[in-house]
């Protein structure tokens, strides 16, 4: 597996831990989840391998961008 790839993985691992935590904890739906994460800049973040941010917990992401929600409400 290439370094590119592993990187994809873990994004898509993270993302997808993130979006059950977020249904978990807001009792939103999987769509509006999946909607809430892909518009966050916690989600640019993650997207970019600079930030290194997919070799987190999805619980120390979470917090990022519970963090995030909050300063927007």
């Amino acid at each position: 597996m290439t370094q590119q790839k592993r990187i994809e993985f873990l994004k898509l691992k993270l993302t997808e831990e993130l979006a059950v935590i977020l249904i978990e904890e807001t009792g939103c739906s999987i769509e509006n989840a999946f909607e809430i994460l892909y518009n966050s800049q916690t989600y640019s973040k993650l997207s970019n391998p600079n930030t290194k941010l997919f070799f987190q917990s999805a619980g120390y992401v979470y917090s990022l961008l519970e963090e995030e929600l909050n300063q927007n409400h």
